[in-house]
């Protein structure tokens, strides 16, 4: 659990930082002042400042955030008629501006009524109290936190929207770099398969091929049908998709042998298989932990007699089945009996089968068999290149698939809502099962997560990235830029909104949990 948590922690902050760089690194390119550089949010538990930021780390580690100077509605603190206090540098130029003037920590400054002040330089005015100069960047002492003051040259809203676009869009852009590095990595480290040849470069352990099938052997035919290459051999097996039986034939060491492989079929939209080496007798396999078909009480062993009332003869009588069930409307309240032997007849019900609009959504299908072999695999680097970026690709589609089924009116009908959403402790959970699978599994969702982060910053929602770059596109074609405090005012209340979410969302991780 402890190491667990650590990698949690380590991956969402990996993608987050890579994240906030994104838009650090664009801000100070353009001149713009950084404030804060922040992983994470709520109280600081960590932070040092290096240069004119302050790099933190937050107890919540949901997000972070660069605070650029000119964000803010209202930039210059300090008015005219207000009584401050003031110190100077050797140069007699203002260096500090305590706001609160009764500040015991500061008796020692010089008290001021404000009777003139231009803090922001806009229009080529030197940066003055009183006709005193204050330097470009003097703090203000606000508490007990100090805040560099910023002049209109190092301000947010005074860069061109080029670079305005940069700062924002960077952001989102980074986490698309960092998925393609990591999907890069996976297929150098796995390399490319060899898809002229049938020979197999791996046996899945626990498999139907498993002791009758070695690495080495290379495949000839599959039920009558002549194989050479490893895409003759997807496609006998795509079209032989549930077929209780296939005839393999096979060379080893220049002999020819044939065997007959009982192949599993695993079913997506429950969550069970077949038991290894089972043809017709409908018993089960190992059931997965936290699967719908687990929830329901299915356990390894288990033989299948009827399924919503319909006598169950054959595999392909339980394929049928449970592709027509799929294919229903999807109803949150649907309810589907099974009818097992277990020492005695009982029945298992599972609510609320998963639809085949979202296991597609999904990249899968109801249900697919597997014989557990794999081609040889070789170092290629181009192959790997392209296989990266492929990836990414597919990464991004399921994510806006999945998107367009949450807003969409077909989402209900495949049964995806908001109360399918994950937060910090579903990623934990989905973080610590890839971890258990080993670490090509667990950067491969470093990955996902990476992309998906990226996508949904883009989303053309205020508080968000995206939200903020259509207000960007407002000023980029009106040529003028909109509202300061209509524009802030959305940001803080659809933020608002999503800290809502973000709180259901939880609520409901939590529930699951349980």
């Amino acid at each position: 659990m402890i190491v667990s948590i650590l990698v949690f922690l380590i991956s969402l902050s990996a993608v987050i930082l890579i994240h906030e760089y994104g838009h650090f690194i664009m801000a100070r390119r353009a001149g713009i002042l950084c404030h804060e550089f922040s992983i994470g949010m709520g109280p600081v538990i960590w932070s040092t400042k290096k240069g004119e930021t302050v790099y933190s780390v937050r107890a919540i580690p949901i997000g972070g955030y660069v605070a650029m100077a000119g964000e803010e509605v209202e930039n210059q603190m300090v008015k005219e008629g207000m009584t401050i206090k003031v110190g100077y540098n050797e140069d007699l130029l203002i260096n500090e501006i305590v706001l609160n003037a009764n500040d015991p920590k500061y008796v020692d400054y010089e008290t001021v009524v404000v009777e003139t002040v231009e803090l922001r330089g806009k229009d080529g005015e030197e940066l003055h109290i009183n006709h005193i100069p204050v330097k470009e960047d003097a703090m203000y002492v606000i508490k007990d936190k100090k805040l560099q003051i910023a002049p209109y040259n190092r301000d947010f809203e005074s860069k061109t929207v080029w670079q305005r676009f940069l700062a924002i869009f960077a952001g989102p852009f980074m986490n698309f770099v960092l998925a393609l590095i990591v999907f890069i990595g996976i297929n150098l480290f796995i390399g490319a398969p060899d898809m002229d040849s049938s020979e197999l470069g791996s046996i899945t352990e626990s498999y139907p091929s498993e002791g009758i099938l070695e690495v080495g052997d290379e495949i000839t035919s599959i039920d009558g049908s002549q194989v050479s290459t490893w895409d003759d051999v997807t496609t006998v097996l795509d079209q032989t998709n549930g077929d209780r039986e296939l005839i393999i034939t096979y060379t080893r060491d220049g002999s020819s042998y044939t065997d007959t492989i009982t192949p599993a079929i695993y079913f997506y939209n429950v969550g069970f298989h077949s038991a290894d080496g089972d043809v017709d007798s409908l018993i089960i396999g190992e059931v997965p932990e936290g699967v719908k078909a687990d929830v329901a009480g299915f356990m390894k062993g288990d033989q299948i007699i009827s399924i919503d009332g319909v006598q169950m003869n054959t595999w392909q009588d339980v394929i049928d089945i449970m592709v027509s069930i799929s294919n229903e409307e999807y109803d949150e309240n649907r309810v589907v009996d099974f009818v097992m032997v277990r020492d005695e007849e009982i029945t298992l019900s599972v609510s609320a089968p998963y639809s085949q609009a979202f296991l597609e959504s999904q990249n899968l299908g109801v249900y697919d068999t597997f014989v557990g072999i794999g081609p040889v695999y070789g170092f290629d680097l181009g192959t790997s290149f392209a296989n990266g970026f492929t990836q990414l690709k597919n990464s991004a589609m399921i994510i806006f698939t999945t998107i367009q089924l949450l807003f969409d009116s077909d989402g209900a009908g495949a049964g995806i809502g908001v109360s399918s959403l994950s937060g910090p402790v579903g990623i934990f959970q989905i973080t610590a099962s890839a971890l258990e699978d080993g670490l090509l599994s667990l950067f491969s969702w470093i990955g996902l997560l990476s992309v998906n982060l990226g996508i949904i910053n883009l989303l053309p929602i205020p508080a968000l990235d995206g939200g903020r770059l259509v207000f960007l596109g407002y000023e980029a074609i009106t040529r003028r830029k909109p509202n300061k405090k209509i524009e802030n005012t959305l940001h803080y209340v659809m933020y608002l909104a999503l800290m809502g979410l973000f709180i259901y969302i939880t609520f409901n991780d939590i529930l699951r949990l349980f």
